[in-house]
């Protein structure tokens, strides 16, 4: 691509000299005229729009929702979610990245040793969990 010379930017433009406008022509000014804020006209079209409220009222803005942040809450991970998560942080810290694909949380959960199971043995699992015992040092029981 052949290197074109950059435009400058154009001299300030001069100001508008009125003498040099012919005398039969008209001229108007639209920042001359007095501020529409200053006319009262505004208190009339409320008042007409809504005869009961007073012009003055203002309408109240209704308060955002605000967003809950999940990790504010105090939770008691299991063994098995504790391990899941520090393994994808470790993945994270090697990998560089710090939003994983489907296919390296699935390749993450594999190398924990998590298998697909039969739709009813994985309902069975999810209503109980192994809680997290202080102190254990036995291994994580595994899906299999």
């Amino acid at each position: 691509m052949p290197d074109r010379p950059k435009k400058k930017t154009p001299p300030k433009a001069k100001k508008f000299d009125s003498s040099s406008v012919p005398e039969d022509a008209m001229l108007h000014d639209r920042r001359g005229g007095p501020w529409r804020r200053n006319q009262g006209g505004a208190d009339a079209l409320a008042k007409s729009t809504n005869p009961d409220r007073n012009p003055a009222e203002r309408q109240v803005k209704k308060e955002r929702r605000k967003r809950v942040d999940p990790t504010t809450f105090e939770k008691q991970y299991t063994d098995d979610e504790i391990e899941f998560m520090n393994a994808m942080q470790h993945f994270k810290m090697q990998s560089g990245r710090s939003f994983p694909t489907y296919g390296e949380v699935l390749k993450v959960a594999n190398e924990l040793g998590y298998r697909k199971m039969l739709a009813f043995n994985l309902i069975q699992g999810i209503d109980n969990p192994t809680a997290r015992s202080e102190g254990s040092n036995e291994s994580s029981p595994k899906i299999t």
